[in-house]
């Protein structure tokens, strides 16, 4: 491993490539990827025990304790261990059921995308010739555009909810399985066992069923864990901007937006929602590196 000193010696791009092989390195710990794994596992464990967990509903109303500060700071109250915010609903309790809202769009999404994308790259693959110029071709006009942009189109156009938002994410987000999925099944296909099915009579769907898509199964888990984040991050950017989930549903962009106009006085209002964006999408970026390493044989020689 290269010193503080060789790597003031090397030229530029070898101080990034000796970055990158030592954050790898570093991503292949067993600490990391088992503090990545429990953070996820203590959220989705948060996400569904919410009801039980948080002190107060997450919409109710209370004027008397608005804009309480956290119980560390003066002012606070042991009461709203978080704080309250401007209609006076505890942080606390919206931070938690915000997490059922993130993950649950993220989950939502990712099953969307996973099972349009992958029939899409599936039979472009598969069957190739017209069918893969012209699915290929609607891939490339869905990436081309700006996602973001586009989604708060659409969203502004049917209106904020929890379905519009899967349905906008997953709109854009299909085209990456559809790519990955096509580009493997056009190797796997090539195959000796597929030939062989081939000759003994199966059909393209039992041979894509059977024997093309169980092989697709590491590709897929590892391009699923690693959108689980951006998920998150795009569902909070259309919440922000009044286009995502709905208020005064306890979604984090929208808890962020609440305490925009007063992140001086009143911080806690969109820091602790943002906190928890920050972590969880740390910590499933780390999971799907990690999976990522594990199950792609190209990178286990680094």
């Amino acid at each position: 491993m290269p010193t503080v000193e060789s790597l003031d010696k090397l030229p530029s791009m070898s101080k990034v490539d000796a970055t990158r092989s030592i954050w790898l390195r570093l991503s292949r710990l067993p600490a990391i990827p088992l503090l990545a794994f429990g953070i996820v596992l203590g959220l989705a464990l948060l996400a569904i025990t919410a009801p039980v967990l948080a002190p107060y509903p997450p919409t109710q109303h209370n004027l008397a304790e608005r804009l309480r500060p956290p119980a560390w700071v003066a002012r606070g109250s042991p009461e709203h261990l978080l704080g309250t915010d401007l209609y006076g609903r505890d942080v606390l309790s919206r931070v938690l059921h915000g997490a059922r809202v993130s993950l649950s769009v993220a989950v939502a999404t990712i099953i969307v995308a996973g099972l349009i994308g992958g029939i899409i790259g599936l039979v472009a693959g598969y069957f190739g010739g017209i069918y893969d110029a012209v699915l290929m071709r609607l891939v490339d006009a869905f990436l081309a555009v700006p996602a973001v942009l586009i989604a708060i189109v659409i969203a502004s156009t049917f209106g904020p909810s929890f379905e519009n938002v899967v349905f906008v994410i997953s709109l854009f987000y299909w085209p990456r399985y559809a790519r990955q999925i096509r580009g493997e099944t056009l190797s796997i296909k090539e195959r000796d066992f597929v030939q062989l099915a081939r000759v003994a009579g199966c059909s393209p769907l039992q041979i894509l069923v059977t024997h093309i898509l169980p092989n697709l199964a590491p590709s897929l888990t590892v391009l699923a864990s690693l959108q689980v984040g951006s998920a998150i991050v795009l569902e909070a950017t259309l919440s922000f901007l009044g286009v995502g989930i709905p208020p005064p549903q306890p979604a984090w962009g929208v808890m962020i937006e609440d305490g925009r106009g007063m992140v001086v006085s009143a911080w806690w209002i969109s820091f602790f929602p943002g906190l928890a964006i920050a972590v969880t999408v740390l910590a499933f970026n780390l999971m799907g590196d990690w999976v990522r390493d594990r199950l792609d044989p190209k990178l286990q020689g680094l």
